[in-house]
């Protein structure tokens, strides 16, 4: 990870041979969960990261010089109890739209179980979730599959004025259904 944005303090931290951090979690579903893999609550940006286990693991962020839309996984308890929810999160995310909700990471630093600075290091949206039932040991949980923020990059804008395009935002608006046969010129001002 580059050095971007690290105040000095942070960069010498991380400098140090033992360096200390947890990951900060935020999932945009509902009125957001905050979650973390420390092993105490963390308040950060005005919010309260609940440690409570929930959060089982994160795959490794990479990053690269390349416009790639990279995939991220976490994992999360689906029997836990998260803020005021009155059902278990794999039922929670059952009952919700989940889709293109915002995931994002923040990394906080600490020096002997002393607060630093923290950063972000991951920023994306969900693209689906999986939740599993595991028999025995393995308990039940739910796992988000992200894109990062560069999924949008290479989308192309616009909408084209033609009766395809305008049925596939508006299935029952009919006002582009003879613009084909239209095909008059524009003459946008007077020939001199």
């Amino acid at each position: 990870m580059a050095n971007r944005n690290m105040s000095s303090g942070l960069i010498a931290t991380t400098s140090k041979p033992l360096v200390q951090y947890y990951e900060l979690v935020y999932i945009g579903v509902n009125n957001g969960y905050y979650l973390t893999n420390a092993p105490f609550d963390i308040s950060y940006g005005g919010n309260n990261y609940k440690m409570a286990g929930a959060l089982l693991s994160i795959d490794n962020i990479v990053e690269d010089i390349g416009f790639e839309i990279q995939k991220l996984n976490i994992s999360i308890s689906g029997l836990a109890y998260l803020d005021n929810d009155t059902v278990p999160f794999m039922q929670e995310m059952l009952a919700v739209d989940y889709i293109d909700k915002d995931i994002i990471i923040h990394r906080a630093y600490y020096e002997y179980d002393v607060y630093q600075d923290s950063l972000e290091v991951y920023k994306g949206f969900i693209d689906s979730a999986s939740i599993s039932d595991g028999l025995g040991d393995e308990g039940s949980n739910v796992s988000i599959t992200t894109s990062s923020h560069w999924a949008n990059f290479s989308r192309i804008t616009g909408r084209y004025t033609n009766n395809t395009s305008q049925q596939s935002y508006f299935p029952t608006d009919l006002g582009f259904e003879y613009s084909k046969d239209i095909q008059k010129q524009i003459e946008w001002k007077k020939p001199a």
